[in-house]
Formats: structure tokens, C-alpha cells, sequence
């Protein structure tokens, strides 16, 4: 063997392979397919559909894997746990998912069938005689597109990584990536990359290659157009082309890109060795490429700090957007699959009409009636419209992460287009510099709306660059929602200019429900809705008149059935807890003469509503923070336990005693009291303290505490929608993350309910030690329930919105109320023939009337927009000017604002931060500094007023900073923020519900939000390189322990 030669897979030497699936001879099959399955399979296709083949531990452990080392190792895992598995069919199933998700090759393998061996010898000739001639050589810009729609060997999401990889890092790095994705699926490519080679002219190459191959194409080319096609050019290698094939030498790619040369130390052997698993970089490699002196590319090595994580294509790299398609599994599907047909409904059509005349509109349409696939005909008519002469952009726009990856999965089955997801799953804050570049490669982006507020407001985005915007859920666009925020600049532009209209993009919204905002009467709503439709610049408002009765049909929205459930007979569990908030408000007396307002400290005679936890987030929150130092500490203290017994009475009306009694010891648990104690302290803990053993007794005694009735109820609904259809799908709406992660639990520790398997589903803004959920274990969730794993989600408002499965046939509405809107949406949740939605409402509460108050207003809100759309037919003029001088009041506003907070800023304040418990001073305004959107205090005094311990729940990590390596406390003994590691440096990052602002005028306040303390207070600067080389010099900011 040649020193530089590489060794031959076994399967080099088989001309084919047969054997029947899960027979003897399987086994060896797959241990001779395994790189190959490994490195082309994405996990992330198959795990979730092996229930019967793998369990749930084994599931878990590989996403976790996945998670942590990347697909190419999880799917080894994988593979190992089927080996091992005792399921009779496990791998036909295996391969009927492969199948499925369009790796047909390796399924035609596994199956035992005809496998030309020619794919793969070709793959390994191909880069072995002329690998550094194709990377330096050929510009993957020039094949693209032909090798997509075309030959279709590549699919869309692999052209986007390809073409991210050139953007980043070159057209080298571009190719590589190409080669290494071409053969995987399709086991036509060869002849297809020949074919693509020859017209794009490259046919150097192909000769090379296959001579005979270059003269067969060239006689078929020119005897079927001979006019059209000059075919492949029968050319020779030059003596100067042949002295550039061998040893290292310069390179310039034909599409007059920037030159790129190879210096001797660039070894491509290592890159495309073996099975292709190089342990190097693509960034390393490409960072071998220097000028003729051998000058390093420092800025090239500079785009990426790699890190030993892995991609799909085991190439090394952190590129921030393939990171993101990573974890956005549209973009990883065929984006230019065949189109999918939907049902031809005249309603739909009636619906679609206006939008394709090109009006501006509204759309209104129950829930279950399929207003995405009336978003889908609008959006292909203004593309496939020849009349409109601007070039055409659709925004497709929503609110939230995944309604962005289910709608694109719509737009892609029926649409011919370039789509682009850009959610913040799939894109951070920094790559919106690129926003303005992905413009020119898509026609259609399924886009968050606060994404496209922030490419706008960094002037890299307009929103003339757009002849399309479609919202989704339009019905948020008021106030300061990111909906309205996006329309802003469209109504800057129509008012100031009314001429510019003729630019500005059509505007398009979808809603189940418009809503009646805060309105009591038929004329406040008309009003209501104008608004909304001012908001959108609508000129219709558009719902199924002509087809109604076929709409009607179509439709399995169920009817609302409120039931009012009583309180327990017998409750010493919620009377201890009510006693005990008495005796702990007692201790407040003591602090009546040193407050100027005595009612602040008066709490309401009801415990455990909303009504006691506004009065402890308001009065005895704001009393504590204008108290003094010897005060504060006091006050903060009676809240907190306050705060932990009113939300286990919440906790205790919704569910168990023992699950109230779980969330005040855990809680008490975790409060922070110093080392001393204070004495109100001590005392607010004897008091529980002295309850503590009744509470345990009563917490599982049912003659002290009987069962909760609220969930006898919703387990008889429950078992009672299974014993009719023991494939049934039920969402459980709660209030609160808290409530969703208990009811889950209890559904899994009630023996009836066990077989009826249950998970919770919330959202993802929150740590998982708050309730929250990660993007993964919600995709995962709602596969699993999809796929009827799990019967039953528990869920918070999250899922109110875009959660779609069709065999969803109970809703329940667990004991709160919402507004008319979150009635409709959640309802529209039972998509099922026969589907079922209940309202649990406590009897000692407002649930029920508030919930009847809503279904009543339905009819209301209709009634108005019969009244708006005549009015309209009937007086359109008038309408005209209506909805231009709402539009003018908004901006009227909006200018107020600005002009209102303009000042506030150019005053800026030198204020003082302090601890929200014990007053102690922290730091100035002018020592923070803001990393990315984290707030730092960068003074080396702030030390002495705080202790930092080592911590490992990171909150939030990306290449530039790690936040949660560290907790930083008060002196007191109160958490008041994170360590994060930022260029190896320590810095503290204070949270702005722990501190207290103190202005120039000795006035205390706080607020919740940072950007309120910015609009308000004084503004924060970025962290500067100066700043940074200062603090690196000075010595760490932080002591940790």
C-alpha cells in the first residue's frame, strides 16, 4: 500500500449483500453498515419512533448523548440498544423509519437487498485522485443550484450549510462540506455530479474522472439540443493544468471569488481519510491555507474558537447558523420535497380571495379550520403573480419559537420556494448582520417577531424589503406587543409620506378570535375591533360568509361545559395555613410606628388569591424598599414567608395537602437567613416551626384533610373520555408551571390514571428548578404525545396557541380564567370528531362567572363584526378616514413616549444599588456594564460587599459567556445574581429583582426589569475593550470559593 494511500472499507470489495431483515444474518449486516448508518442517520429521525424496540430510559440517555457529543455518537448508542433488544421486528421497523425519512440507500441495504457497491467506490475514487483539485478548484456557488432542483442529490438545508460555510469561511471550506454531503442519499449522485460538472464547464474534471462518461453526455447533450446545449467541451488537460494537478501550488476559484492558495503543510488526506471521521477541525484545515510567504490567515483563524463538539458532518466547526439549523429540524427535512396536496374547501378559497386581491385584511376563522393552508394559497399566488412588478419577500411572522417550526412545515409541503426559519431557535442576537445577506436566497421567512423587530431596529432590515407580511395570531397586535412593534415603521412611512404606501409590503393577518379587548358594551367593541384593524392598516376584515354551511361541517369545535366545583368539607390543613399567615402578619405591628403609610401593612382578610399576592408584590414590597436599613431586612423577611404560605394555599386549592406541604418546606429550605439570624427571623421560623408535625399529620389524613374535589373531577373526566376511546389525546390547561409539574406527578401516582400516562408541557424561558421545560424536551413531549406515548400533557398557556393534533379530543381548563381569546384558542385545542372541553371552576372563586362572561361575549364580538364589515360595503370612505385617524393618535403617542423617555435619558442620575433585603450599598450605576444583554457590575469594591460560591446550574451559555458558574450573595445571606465566565474573567451579574435603586434624591423604588431601570433611571453601556484590558489587569472581580 502507498505510503499515502487509504485503506478500503470491507464494503470497497462486495459488488452487493443480500439477507432478509431481523434473520440470523442481521447482525453482521449491520456491524458492516455501521459507520455508514452512523454518519448519514440523524438521530433525532429515528429515536423517537423505537418505543417498541428501545425504552424510555434508554431514549433519554440517547438525546442526552446526542446533546452532549453530537449524532454521529448517539446513533452508535442507538444501534447498540437495538442489537441488544429483544423485539422480534425491531429492525424492519428500523428500517421503515429510514424509510420514512428519505435515507433510502442505507434502508436498501439494511433490507437485505441489491446494494452497488459502485456508490461507494465511486465516492472514494472520486476524492482520491483529484480531492485537492475539486476543493481548491471548483466553486460550489457554480453547483448548487442545479445539483438541488435539478439532479436533486443535495437538498436545500445542505445548500444553505454550504453556502454559510463559504460565507464564514470560503469557498474551500464550502466544497469540502459538499462532498462530504453528496453521496449520502441519493445512489444516482455520480452520474449526477458528472452531469452538473459538464454544464457548468468544468470539464477538466469529468475527464479526468470518466473520459467515456464526458463523451457520452456530450453526444446525448448535442443530439437532444443541439441548438441550446454546447454540451460538455471535449477538451485536453494543457501541460500548464497538468503541472497544477500535482504538489501544492496556487489556486484561484473560477468565480473570481478572493484567491485561495494550499501551502505545503495543507493535508487534505487527513480530511477525507478513512470513513471520513478526520478529528480536525474544517476551520484548522482551512486555516492551513496561507500566501505564497506562508503567512497565516489570523482573521480566518479568528471566525471560529473551535471546540471539540460535533456536526452532522463529524467536520468540527461552531458556525453559529449551521449550530442553529442544527436545532431547527425544519431546515433538516427536504425543504424542496414534491408538494403535498391538501382537501380543496370553497370556504378556504373565500377566505384566501381578498388577500389575492391584494388588500390588505384581516382573516377570521375558527381554530381546526386550516387558516395556515389559506396563509399557504395566498402565499402562492403572490409569488407565482406576475402582475406585481416589485421582487417578492414574504414574512411569514409569528410569536413564539414553535409555531415558527410548525408553520414552516406547512409552507414547505405545499409551497415551490426557498423558505428560511429565523426563530430564536434557529439564530442568536449576533448573526442579524446577516439577516439583510439571507434576504437575496429565500423568498418566504417563517420569522419570530421580535427577531424581525431587532433586525429592523439595527437598521439592517426595512420593512419595504418585504411586498408580503403575513401575521399569524394577528389578534396580538396592540400595545407593546413585538406584533405592533413591527408595523411601527410601516406606519412612520404611510403617515409621513402617504406616497410611500406604493412600496410598503401587503399585510396579511389570521386570527381564530379578534377579541373585545376591555370592552362592556357593543360600541366599545366595534371600536375595539377598528383598532386592531387600524393596527394592521386593514381594509377588510374577512370572514366565511358564502360557504358557511360546508365550514360548519367541516368544523368539530366543541361546546363549553362549565362546571362549578364545591371547596372540601374538611380542610385543618388550609386552616393551619391561614392561622399561620395571621400570627406572622401579627409581627407587622411592630413596624406601624416606623412607616409614614399605615395601610401598607394592612393585608387583605382572604388568603391564598390573587387578591393577597398583588398586595404582597405592591404595598409590603414597595414599604420594605423605601424602609430603612434596620427596617428592611425586617419587612423582606415577613414577605417571604408570606409569599411561600399564600402560594401553598394556591398550590392546595388545585391540588394535595402533601403537595402544598412539599412547596413550603422546600421553599422555607431555601431562604437565605445569616449566620446569626435576626430576630424576627428566628421568630417567623418558630411559628412554623410549631406547626410543622399537625401539618404532616393533616397533609395524609383524609379525616383531617379530605381529597381534593377538584381533582376527583378531573380524574373521573379523564377516565371516563379513556373508557370511550382508550386512544384518547387530552390537554389539561393550568395556571402556572408549578401547578402543571405537580398535576403531572399526581397523574402518575394515581393508580388509575397510571396506564393513562401523563407529561407536563411549559414553556422554555424558565429553568427546569422553576418549572420550565427545554426546547428538546418540548419537541419531545409533543412527538410522544402525538404518537399516543403519553394520553395526557399538562400544560400552561404555552400550548393555549399553534398546538395542533388531530387526535386531541379533551380539553379541560383546570381552574383559572383567561379573557375571551385564551377561551376560544384553548378550546380549538380538541380537534377530534366528538371532542370535549371542560371548565373545572371552584365554587369560593370568580372562575365560573368570569369563564360565562367570555362565552357570552363571543356572540358580541361577532355581532360587531357583522356591523364593521357593512359598514365598510356600505360607507368605505368613511371608514378610510376612521382608521387614518386612529393610525394618526397612535403615532401621536408613540412620539409622546419617545419624547417623555428622550428625556429621561439625557438626564441621566448617578444612582446608588442596594440589596432589596438588608439596604446594604452594592455598587454605582456608572460601575455596570453591559455583556450582550447581561448586566455586569464591574467595580473591585463590589467584593467587599458580597460571597460568591461555585455553582454548576448554568442558565445560559453560547460562545461568548457562561452564566451560572457561580451564585453571588449579599452579605446577608440573599442571592442578589449569577457568576458568569466571559474571556476568562469572573464577572458578577446582579439581578434586578434583588436590588433596590436609589436616585440623586435619596429615593428608593424598584422595578422588575432592567430596560425599565434604562427607560427610567440612567442607561448602561456596553463592556469595551478598554474596560475589559482594565479589569484584566486590576485582578478578579469576584472571589469564588
Amino acid at each position: 500500500m502507498a505510503e499515502n494511500e487509504e485503506p478500503k472499507s470491507s464494503l470497497y470489495y462486495m459488488d452487493n449483500i443480500e439477507c432478509r431483515l431481523d434473520s440470523i444474518e442481521t447482525p453482521a449486516l449491520v456491524a458492516l453498515y455501521r459507520p455508514l448508518i452512523s454518519r448519514c442517520v440523524k438521530v433525532d429521525d429515528v429515536v423517537f419512533y423505537l418505543d417498541d424496540v428501545i425504552n424510555t430510559e434508554e431514549r433519554e440517555e440517547i438525546i442526552a448523548i446526542k446533546a452532549r457529543k453530537g449524532s454521529t455518537k448517539a446513533m452508535k448508542v442507538l444501534l447498540s440498544f437495538i442489537d441488544r433488544s429483544e423485539a422480534n421486528d425491531k429492525w424492519t421497523k428500523f428500517v421503515e423509519i429510514l424509510d420514512k425519512k428519505g435515507y433510502q440507500y442505507v434502508a436498501k441495504a439494511l433490507r437485505g437487498e441489491k446494494v452497488n457497491s459502485d456508490v461507494y467506490k465511486k465516492y472514494i475514487n472520486l476524492l482520491s485522485p483529484l480531492r485537492m483539485d475539486l476543493v481548491e478548484k471548483i466553486n460550489p456557488n457554480d453547483l448548487l443550484d442545479l445539483l438541488e432542483s435539478q439532479e436533486k442529490v443535495i437538498e436545500q438545508s445542505d445548500t444553505e450549510h454550504i453556502k454559510a460555510e463559504m460565507e464564514n469561511n470560503g469557498p474551500m471550506a464550502g466544497m469540502i462540506v459538499l462532498l462530504d454531503r453528496i453521496w449520502r442519499k441519493s445512489e444516482n449522485w455520480y452520474t449526477s455530479f458528472l452531469k452538473v460538472l459538464c454544464l457548468k464547464e468544468y470539464t477538466y474534471f469529468v475527464e479526468r474522472l470518466d473520459r467515456q462518461f464526458a463523451l457520452d453526455l456530450d453526444k446525448e447533450m448535442l443530439e437532444s439540443k443541439p441548438a441550446e446545449s454546447p454540451g460538455c467541451k471535449q477538451t485536453t488537460a494543457t501541460d500548464e493544468e497538468t503541472k497544477n494537478t500535482e504538489g501544492s501550488f496556487p489556486v484561484q476559484c473560477v468565480s473570481d471569488e478572493e484567491e485561495y492558495r494550499l501551502a505545503e503543510s495543507g493535508n487534505f488526506n487527513e480530511l477525507f481519510s478513512g470513513d471520513f471521521h478526520g478529528e480536525k477541525p474544517i476551520q484548522a484545515v482551512v486555516n492551513n491555507v496561507g500566501d505564497k510567504d506562508g503567512v497565516e490567515d489570523t482573521e480566518a483563524k479568528s471566525v471560529i474558537e473551535t471546540e471539540e463538539t460535533e456536526v452532522d458532518t463529524d467536520l468540527k466547526r461552531t458556525y453559529q447558523n449551521a449550530s442553529a439549523e442544527e436545532q431547527n429540524h425544519v431546515s433538516e427535512e427536504d425543504v424542496q420535497t414534491s408538494l403535498g396536496a391538501f382537501e380543496e374547501r370553497q370556504y378556504q378559497n373565500e377566505l384566501a380571495l381578498p388577500a389575492q386581491r391584494g388588500q390588505n385584511c384581516i382573516i377570521i376563522a375558527p381554530t381546526g379550520s386550516g387558516k395556515t393552508f389559506v396563509a399557504v394559497k395566498i402565499i402562492k399566488h403572490h409569488l407565482e403573480n406576475r402582475e406585481i412588478q416589485r421582487e417578492k419577500k414574504i414574512a411569514f411572522v409569528v410569536e413564539k419559537n414553535n409555531l415558527a417550526t410548525q408553520q414552516s412545515e406547512t409552507i414547505n409541503r405545499h409551497v415551490t420556494c426557498k423558505l428560511k426559519v429565523v426563530s430564536g431557535d434557529t439564530m442568536r442576537d449576533e448573526d442579524f448582520k446577516d439577516l439583510a445577506v439571507l434576504l437575496s436566497q429565500f423568498d418566504v421567512f417563517v420569522i419570530t417577531a421580535q427577531m424581525l423587530v431587532n433586525a429592523m431596529d439595527k437598521r439592517n432590515l426595512r420593512i419595504e424589503s418585504f411586498s408580503l407580511i403575513i401575521f399569524d395570531e394577528c389578534h396580538h397586535c396592540h400595545g407593546g406587543h413585538s406584533f405592533y412593534k413591527t408595523m411601527i415603521p410601516y406606519h412612520d412611512k404611510k403617515l409621513e409620506d402617504p406616497e410611500e404606501r406604493i412600496i410598503l409590503p401587503q399585510i396579511v393577518g389570521f386570527t381564530a378570535s379578534i377579541g373585545v379587548g376591555k370592552a362592556n358594551t357593543q360600541g366599545q367593541v366595534v371600536n375595539h375591533i377598528k383598532t386592531m384593524m387600524a393596527n394592521l392598516d386593514a381594509d377588510a376584515l374577512v370572514s366565511v360568509k358564502e360557504n358557511y354551511f360546508e365550514l360548519v361541517t367541516k368544523m368539530n369545535t366543541p361546546d363549553n361545559t362549565i362546571l362549578k366545583i364545591p371547596k372540601r368539607k374538611i380542610d385543618q390543613f388550609g386552616a393551619i395555613i391561614k392561622d399561620l399567615m395571621v400570627k406572622t402578619e401579627d409581627c407587622l405591628a411592630l413596624a406601624n410606628d416606623k412607616l409614614p403609610d399605615k395601610n401598607a401593612l394592612s393585608p387583605p382578610s382572604t388568603k391564598g388569591n390573587e387578591e393577597y399576592t398583588q398586595w404582597l408584590q405592591t404595598s409590603l414590597m414597595d414599604a420594605g424598599v423605601r424602609a430603612d436599613r434596620d427596617l428592611s431586612p425586617f419587612l423582606f423577611t415577613i414577605r417571604k414567608y408570606l409569599e411561600i404560605y399564600n402560594e401553598a394555599l394556591i398550590i392546595h386549592s388545585n391540588a394535595r395537602a402533601s403537595d402544598a406541604l412539599c412547596y413550603i418546606l422546600q421553599n422555607i429550605q431555601d431562604l437565605q437567613i445569616s449566620d446569626t439570624g435576626t430576630e424576627i427571623e428566628i421568630r417567623a421560623k418558630t411559628l412554623f416551626e410549631n406547626v410543622r408535625e399537625e401539618l404532616n399529620i393533616c397533609a395524609t389524613d383524609d379525616q383531617k384533610c379530605e381529597e381534593n374535589p377538584l381533582l376527583m373531577k378531573l380524574k373521573e373526566i379523564i377516565l371516563e373520555t379513556h373508557r370511550e376511546e382508550s386512544n384518547m389525546r387530552g390537554i389539561v390547561f393550568v395556571r402556572t408551571r408549578v401547578v402543571a409539574d405537580i398535576i403531572a406527578s399526581w397523574m402518575k401516582e394515581t393508580d388509575e390514571l397510571k396506564q393513562i400516562k401523563a407529561r407536563k408541557y411549559t414553556g422554555a424561558q424558565a429553568r427546569g428548578t422553576d418549572g420550565g421545560s427545554t426546547k428538546s424536551k418540548q419537541r419531545e413531549t409533543i412527538e410522544l404525545f402525538t404518537k399516543g406515548d403519553f394520553k395526557v400533557i399538562v400544560a400552561t398557556t404555552i400550548a393555549e396557541e399553534g398546538l395542533d393534533i388531530e387526535e386531541c379530543n379533551l380539553v379541560v381548563k383546570y381552574d383559572y380564567a383567561g379573557n375571551l381569546i385564551s377561551q376560544i384558542q384553548a378550546k380549538g385545542r380538541g380537534r377530534a370528531v366528538n371532542s370535549r372541553f371542560f371548565i373545572l371552576a371552584s365554587e369560593n372563586k370568580c372562575v365560573a362567572e368570569r369563564e360565562l362572561t367570555n362565552s357570552l361575549q363571543e356572540p358580541m364580538m361577532e355581532e360587531a363584526m357583522n356591523f364593521v364589515q357593512q359598514e365598510i360595503q356600505a360607507e368605505n370612505e368613511k371608514y378610510q378616514m376612521e382608521k387614518q385617524e386612529l393610525q394618526r393618535q397612535a403615532k401621536r403617542e408613540r412620539d409622546a413616549a419617545v419624547h417623555n423617555q428622550s428625556s429621561r435619558t439625557n438626564a441621566q442620575r448617578q444612582c446608588v444599588l442596594r440589596c432589596l433585603k438588608c439596604n446594604q450599598y452594592l455598587c454605582l450605576s456608572n460601575e455596570l456594564k453591559k455583556i450582550g444583554s447581561h448586566f455586569a457590575c464591574v467595580s473591585e469594591k463590589l467584593k467587599n460587599h458580597v460571597t460568591c460560591e461555585k455553582s454548576e446550574d448554568i442558565i445560559f451559555e453560547n460562545k461568548k459567556i457562561k452564566i451560572g458558574v457561580g451564585i453571588v450573595k449579599c452579605k446577608c445571606g440573599e442571592k442578589i445574581g449569577n457568576v458568569a465566565l466571559h474571556r476568562g474573567i469572573h464577572f458578577p451579574m446582579l439581578q434586578i429583582k434583588a436590588i433596590k435603586i436609589e436616585d440623586d434624591k435619596k429615593e428608593l423604588c424598584r422595578l422588575k426589569q432592567w430596560k425599565k431601570v434604562e427607560e427610567e433611571y440612567f442607561t448602561v453601556s456596553p463592556l469595551s475593550t478598554r474596560d475589559f484590558k482594565r479589569i484584566s489587569e486590576s485582578g478578579k472581580l469576584v472571589d469564588m470559593d
